[in-house]
């Protein structure tokens, strides 16, 4: 177990330090939080214990869900027009066979920690539901 705890800590580290240089550089957002949430896909449920986020400047989005498995997923972002810090995610990329066909929603904190992250569609490659619920401290 405490393996898999350096490992999901090394993960973070050498994500939040990629996510920070495109930040830094492109005027992208990053954000990551620890927290508590639960993947549903088709039957089965796992907890997730954290989440990776990027709001890439040309619209799209890169997720990192770390849970007892790590699922990444893409899609596009567009800000909620009525507030800074909510925006409105979508999964739809039909170039490749796998993938996530959904939408979702994403509300960060002012400095970009803590966050609050749905969402619900289906896998392309088995057809089942996915469903995604995070609040991130």
């Amino acid at each position: 177990m405490k393996v898999k705890q350096a490992t999901l800590a090394a993960a973070i580290l050498v994500l939040s330090l990629v996510g920070a240089s495109l930040a830094q550089d492109g005027g992208s957002r990053m954000a990551h939080a620890n927290g508590a949430g639960t993947l549903k896909l088709g039957s089965e449920q796992f907890k997730i214990n954290g989440v990776v986020v990027k709001l890439l400047d040309d619209g799209k989005t890169e997720i990192t869900l770390i849970a007892d498995i790590t699922i990444f997923v893409t899609g596009t972002w567009a800000q909620n027009p009525s507030s800074q810090t909510d925006f409105d995610l979508s999964f739809t990329d039909a170039s490749s066979r796998g993938g996530l066909d959904g939408s979702g929603k994403l509300t960060l904190g002012a400095d970009n920690s803590g966050m609050k992250l749905t969402l619900k569609g289906k896998s392309r490659a088995t057809k089942r539901s996915v469903e995604v619920n995070f609040v991130g401290k």
